[in-house]
């Protein structure tokens, strides 16, 4: 019996070494939000990991971790991206900032990153090759806890890699990191990205508006005509700041190509705000409730992605934009 007691008691001190309570604070501007439920979700699998009520300007949510997570919390319409780790983590929703060691050195890195990109020295490619390049040493020097799986998934996300260079990365990773649900979704990306490569002939899709409509890429593309294909969300201010430059390229070369935009990832109602707001005149792809179907089957990771169309459907280019766009589209139609 004594020797049976000893081994439960030495199980329960394993189990208690290997989960870790956390709590994390979060704290509102004002009474807004009272009465409003959160919900804390995992970033790489998407589940609800805990919800709470808000009270007075703030709520608690708490639980066990082992390594910590990288966190998505939703709260007053908008989510907020932070690492849950053993002990407090405080997050004031007024600033959008996390406060812990691992938040922290996020936050620290983040500083560095907005230099980077405020360089006025630095071309765009420059910028995002730094970027990248940032995402990688951040991996690397938080590889055993919950920034680095946050990392290496976004670096992934921002470099185009073929699927056998992400699994070599994947072989010099922690043997967990083979699990994340976002490696897959990289890899999966990666095949996409290659079936539809410049050269390759248009993948067509359809959608299904709310009212039943459906439309399909091929009723636009392969009609005879160079058509410039613009992947956007109204929530996006890139892609809302790409608009004035696809609207100033329409005006140059008028009937020379199309453009059509395909709303992804995005609520049908506030694409359509966005459309009146930008005075968009051509016509746009509507879907239902945060369309994912075209970006999945053009590998596509981040948005506004924007892919030119030959006459006859061909792809010519994809991924440009702003003067690289422009520049491509004149080469194309001369």
């Amino acid at each position: 019996m004594k020797k049976l007691a000893f081994i439960l008691m030495a199980l329960m001190l394993l189990a208690s070494c290997g989960s870790k309570d956390y709590k994390v604070i979060v704290t509102f501007p004002d009474d807004a939000n009272n009465g409003e439920t959160v919900f804390l979700t995992n970033y790489d699998t998407g589940d609800t990991i805990a919800t709470a009520t808000v009270e007075n300007k703030t709520c608690t949510l708490e639980g066990t971790t082992e390594k910590g997570f990288f966190a998505r919390l939703y709260a007053a319409g908008n989510p907020y991206g932070f690492v849950v780790e053993p002990g407090e983590v405080k997050l004031d929703i007024a600033g959008g900032n996390a406060i812990s060691p691992l938040n922290d050195k996020i936050a620290a890195w983040s500083k560095d990153m907005e230099t980077v990109a405020n360089d006025s020295t630095l071309t765009e490619e420059e910028s995002e090759a730094r970027y990248i390049e940032g995402l990688m040493k951040l991996y690397q020097e938080n590889k055993d806890n919950a920034i680095g799986p946050w990392a290496f998934c976004n670096y992934m996300m921002n470099k185009d890699l073929t699927e056998a260079e992400i699994d070599a990365l994947v072989k010099d990773a922690p043997a967990e990191y083979a699990q994340l649900k976002r490696v897959e979704k990289a890899k999966n990306a990666a095949r996409q990205l290659a079936f539809t490569a410049e050269g390759k002939p248009f993948t067509d899709f359809e959608v299904k508006a709310e009212d039943g409509a459906v439309q399909k890429l091929s009723d636009y593309v392969g009609k005879g005509k160079v058509t410039v294909v613009d992947f956007w969300a109204s929530w996006c201010p890139p892609c809302r700041a790409e608009i004035p430059k696809l609207q100033a390229l329409k005006a140059k070369y008028g009937d020379k190509f199309e453009v059509l935009g395909v709303a992804v990832w995005d609520n049908p109602d506030d694409t359509r705000k966005a459309i009146e707001e930008l005075k968009i005149t051509w016509p746009v792809i509507i879907g239902t409730q945060k369309l994912t179907e075209p970006t999945d089957l053009y590998g596509i990771k981040g948005i506004p992605h924007i892919i030119i169309f030959g006459p006859d459907g061909t792809i010519l280019a994809r991924g440009l934009t702003g003067d690289p766009l422009a520049n491509k589209l004149a080469e194309v139609l001369q």
